[in-house]
């Protein structure tokens, strides 16, 4: 089976090798930087499992077919900003017409069990870690294994971490757990040690470029531009390449970004009105991480641009310069790591606004009003 995975070949070969050798682990933790191809990976080794001992080729057997991209029910169970994909509704109505909150999305179809946070949630919580793990130690349907999967994993919260824990002590005999999180450290110790890891790192532009030029019909200058703004994600740039609209817009919340950090310090702390959505707390603080996303691109171009023209004999404009820009990225975590502390996204990016640089007595960064 042709993988058709960008980058990351040692960590395909390292699976593939111990599937084909009969050492398959039950339980997989993959982890990488968001848009390096989790998903994917995730996806492709459900179709080994699946398609193991299937006559060639096995692209045209229906469980290849099932878990492909195609195939709307799989994207509406992981696969986040598709553009056909539509949000989560905010309430369920229940059998006997109640309206409740939707905390969680889980999808189980053909010994396929994928688990989610619902977009309006915070975390994913311990009704749908229960219900994943029980629909697992059911006997196959159709398939040689049920496959349960858990998106983003370190979006668990305490107690739904617990339970899912005792699921991993004792996994189903007919099942293979996969979890995905940007990095182990994410996740608790208990719980990755239970797994088999497989890290995923950033892919040279190269690889990317060479894969985006060849599978879409795009001008050269846009693949340039998208295999560069990718920052080693391929499966970041595979969605730019595929969506026109998805790109025009990244490009214009860039420029955005970039005329935020120049403008003056009124037309900033204005300029947050403009920035968050109306609606819920969890939506607001999506929205002011994916801001501060696209501001640590710019300040990480400036602060690239001050170290090459700084030395130990520059002028001290330029040493000034190197320092400001220092000064801004530390600030910029101060505030990832308030809107991650449940503080308000508002007070946050107003304060962003108002503080280009951390106060030099803050203890690690923790910024004044943040306390």
């Amino acid at each position: 089976m042709d993988w058709g995975f960008v980058g990351n070949a040692h960590a395909v070969r390292a699976i593939r090798g111990s599937l084909r050798a009969g050492r398959a682990a039950q339980t997989y933790l993959i982890t990488g930087p968001p848009g390096v191809g989790r998903r994917t990976f995730a996806i492709r080794l459900a179709q080994e499992i699946w398609c193991a001992g299937l006559p060639q080729p096995v692209e045209s057997s229906q469980p290849f077919r099932f878990l492909d991209d195609a195939n709307a029910m799989w994207r509406t169970a992981v696969r986040r900003g598709h553009p056909d994909e539509e949000p989560d509704p905010d309430k369920l109505i229940t059998a006997d017409g109640r309206r409740q909150d939707l905390r969680f999305v889980l999808t189980a179809y053909n010994d396929l069990h994928v688990l989610r946070r619902a977009d309006g949630a915070r975390d994913i919580v311990i009704d749908g870690v229960r219900e994943w793990g029980a629909g697992l130690y059911r006997t196959p349907a159709t398939q040689p294994m049920r496959i349960g999967l858990i998106d983003a994993a370190h979006e668990i919260n305490t107690l739904a971490a617990n339970a899912l824990l005792k699921t991993l002590e004792e996994p189903g005999k007919h099942a293979i757990l996969i979890l995905m999180a940007p990095r182990a450290a994410d996740v608790l110790p208990t719980i990755v040690s239970r797994c088999r890891v497989i890290e995923l790192g950033p892919v040279p532009v190269a690889a990317i470029l060479a894969h985006l030029s060849a599978g879409f019909s795009l001008p050269a200058d846009t693949v340039g531009q998208i295999a560069h703004a990718a920052r080693g994600r391929p499966g970041w740039a595979i969605r730019m390449a595929r969506d026109p609209e998805a790109w025009s817009a990244y490009r214009e919340s860039r420029e955005a970004a970039s005329e935020f950090e120049k403008a003056p310090t009124p037309v900033r702390f204005r300029a947050v009105d403009g920035l968050l959505p109306r609606g819920r707390m969890v939506a607001q603080t999506n929205a002011a991480l994916a801001w501060l996303g696209r501001v640590e691109e710019e300040q990480s171009h400036t602060l690239r641009s001050a170290m090459r023209s700084n030395s130990l004999d520059a002028p001290p404009e330029r040493r000034a310069a190197l320092a400001s820009a220092v000064g801004r990225l530390a600030r910029l975590r101060e505030t990832q790591r308030a809107l991650i502390a449940n503080v308000s996204p508002r007070l946050a990016l107003e304060d962003f606004a108002l503080r280009p640089e951390p106060d030099p007595g803050d203890a690690q960064g923790g910024g004044r009003g943040h306390r």
